[in-house]
């Protein structure tokens, strides 16, 4: 077997080795070597034929244009002493070669040393990314697409330097760099400019960083700061800009960072009809740029926890995707929460101020601050945050976000809002008064709901933070008024009405917990009004023989009893409840069915809040509350006779109101005997 030869490199010329038989190895195979010198020749045979050496040898695997492989020495390559002589030209072009390619180019960069230059590019230029002008050393790199942006302000810089001076000719030899490197790319980009037009090859030169772009999102008017951008190739190909906008991450009002892109196009566009352009190209600029403060300003009030009303399209953002809902009633707009429960849509801000700024952020209602140990029994029913932030300022303004995040009572889903589609909540404090209830249990439930939203009564459990709600069960057949007390309390209280069911519980013990822990949560935040209807299901008395049942009914116990907030139970069984739950209830509401009286406020409560009247007398409305019918009905009565009104191009009066209250009486006639039947096929059957 053929054995191995070493060869100095410097020495060879980087040939193969020779064995003395006028071979080069290459570990199986013999290959032509080229001629030796005598002296190398006679080293390698001398190491050849002799011992084996205790050395560590540095060897190259080389092969040859035919790719055979042959060895030869390591040498390791000697540096020349080397003078500085390149530092003393004001400009420098610098190729940077493969260190394993010497013929591949990597990159080209312009190398700043005229201490005048470097002194002229720190004062013109603040912030470019990719490039820093605060450093000793400064370097370009191709393709030099921040002198092309400045331009104008580097010539601007020398207009003081005195013709002649070092600074002047070091200043002229970077423009006139400048003008050579991009001469095709300024004319033919200003020509298009003058036009209002831009190419997709030189667009770019219109997006100079730290612009303002304007770029609508989900067709709401936007402005950003345009921190750096890119050309993308591939399936979608386009100029990818980074920019920044004003946010609030619940805590803190600061920047944050997205991705706008303008998609490749053929021949020329105009610019402000791109889906991003600097916003002075807009047809309008100063217009829109008021329009885009005044709604900044709007956004600064939402910041924090806001109850309002809202009509219009909310985005809920799924793992699938972004999802539209067209929504209408009250929602809650609350950053925080929204992050807390759902943290993987969370973001964060580069904030406005420092952590030390904002030592004192956590406050409560007596400014004192706040400490869990010493201010449990004083605190207000759920702490608040006092948000001590800066107001922004018009440039800050004019970036703000166009949505707020939040929680929709009426969807019972978290969307992101659209600010201007919110507005106040309007509360409607009287209500309370139209209420149909005894007088001895409106006084009771007024009472009881007003100390317990205002304030602790002072007053709790042997355990601390357990017992603190307000539990009130009403109890009753349906259409008398159970859901609408819950209703008035939330508006006379001034707090959201959060309703929910046993469809939005569940029904299953493994999933009932977190669910309706969550739930209680968002209502103790909120101090929400919490309507638990049809409650039947978690209510039932336990039993040996259902055990998941069992299981839902003491969740419900455990849950509740450290609730703090304001919570209305519906139930048409009490007699079936559990009897852990008697002791927990603190208000238990018996509605009987309707009296005639009764009926007559509730017909005046409803047919009095029509815009455009109906004149109907006392006798009327006497005869009106004859029909045994329940407030619901009453409601769903009025609706249909003025629909029916409008069709005839008539006015609502009472015979209209009669005509539909006959349909309705004939179909509870018709449901009662068919009721009636099946009990009695029941009862004979048995």
């Amino acid at each position: 077997m053929a054995r191995t030869l070493q060869t100095a490199r410097k020495s060879t010329g980087g040939r193969a080795p020779r064995r003395h038989d006028g071979l080069a190895s290459n570990g199986d195979d013999v290959v032509e070597a080229p001629d030796l010198d005598q002296e190398t020749e006679a080293k390698l045979k001398a190491i050849e034929k002799g011992e084996m050496r205790a050395e560590l040898k540095h060897i190259d695997k080389k092969y040859t244009d035919k790719g055979q492989a042959f060895f030869a020495e390591t040498v390791e390559e000697e540096i020349p002493e080397q003078v500085n002589w390149w530092s003393k030209y004001a400009l420098c072009m610098v190729r940077h070669m493969h260190p394993n390619n010497p013929a591949f180019v990597q990159k080209v960069s312009l190398q700043i040393n005229s201490q005048h230059l470097k002194d002229i590019l720190k004062d013109t230029i603040e912030h470019f990314p990719g490039v820093s002008f605060q450093t000793k050393e400064i370097t370009i790199d191709k393709p030099y697409r921040v002198l092309f942006h400045y331009r104008h302000e580097l010539e601007a810089a020398g207009e003081d330097f005195e013709e002649g001076s070092e600074a002047a000719n070091h200043l002229g030899l970077l423009l006139d760099f400048i003008k050579e490197e991009f001469k095709e790319t300024i004319e033919e980009s200003d020509n298009l400019r003058d036009q209002g037009l831009m190419s997709y090859q030189h667009l770019w030169t219109i997006f100079k960083p730290g612009c303002t772009i304007y770029a609508p999102v989900f067709g709401q008017p936007r402005a950003f700061t345009l921190g750096s951008y890119a050309y993308e190739c591939g399936d979608n190909p386009g100029l990818n800009l980074q920019v920044e906008f004003v946010d609030f991450d619940g805590e803190d009002l600061g920047t944050r960072n997205m991705t706008r892109k303008v998609s490749a196009f053929n021949g020329a566009e105009r610019i402000n009809e791109l889906s991003a352009f600097p916003i002075e190209w807009h047809h309008d600029p100063d217009t829109v740029k008021a329009e885009l403060i005044a709604r900044g300003r709007r956004w600064e009030q939402h910041a924090g926890m806001h109850f309002c009303c809202y009509t219009g399209v909310a985005l809920e953002y799924t793992p699938c995707g972004i999802s539209r809902y067209n929504t209408d009633g009250r929602v809650v707009v609350d950053v925080k929460t929204y992050h807390r429960l759902n943290a993987n849509y969370a973001f964060n801000v580069e904030p406005f101020k420092s952590d030390e700024d904002k030592l004192s952020k956590r406050r409560n209602i007596n400014g004192n601050d706040y400490d869990e140990e010493d201010n449990v029994e004083t605190m207000d029913l759920v702490p608040e945050e006092k948000l001590e932030l800066d107001p922004l300022t018009d440039e800050q303004l004019l970036l703000t976000n166009s949505m707020v995040r939040g929680f929709s009572f009426a969807e019972k889903r978290w969307f992101d809002f659209f600010i201007d589609k919110l507005s106040p909540p309007g509360w409607n404090p009287n209500c309370f008064d139209q209420l149909v209830l005894p007088a001895a249990q409106k006084d009771v439930v007024r009472a009881l709901v007003s100390t317990h939203a205002q304030s602790s009564v002072g007053f709790d459990d042997i355990v601390k933070g357990k017992g603190k709600g307000l539990i009130l069960v009403l109890h009753g057949p349906p259409g008398v008024g159970k859901t609408l007390t819950a209703e008035t309390v939330a508006e006379y209280c001034k707090r959201p009405l959060y309703m929910v069911s046993s469809g939005d519980l569940g029904t299953d013990s493994s999933s009932l917990d977190s669910r309706l822990s969550r739930i209680l949560d968002m209502a103790s935040t909120w101090k929400a009004v919490l309507l638990i209807d049809e409650a039947d299901v978690f209510l039932e008395r336990r039993s040996l023989h259902d055990m998941e049942r069992n299981s839902l009914v003491s969740i419900f116990l455990r849950v509740l009893e450290y609730y703090e907030g304001i919570l209305f139970l519906t139930s048409n069984r009490v007699a079936t409840f559990d009897d852990a739950f008697k002791s927990r209830i603190h208000v238990p509401l018996k509605y009987n069915d309707l009296t005639v009286d009764s009926r007559k406020q509730i017909w005046k409560n409803f047919l009095g809040k029509l815009e455009e009247g109906v004149h109907i007398d006392e006798g009327g409305y006497e005869r009106l509350a004859q029909a045994n019918i329940n407030g619901r009905q009453i409601k769903n009565v009025i609706r249909t006779a003025k629909s029916l009104a409008q069709y005839h191009g008539q006015k609502l009066d009472r015979s209209k109101l009669e005509q539909v209250i006959k349909i309705q009486e004939e179909f509870e006639q018709e449901l009662d005997g068919e009721v009636h039947g099946m009990n009695g096929q029941m009862v004979n059957g048995h």
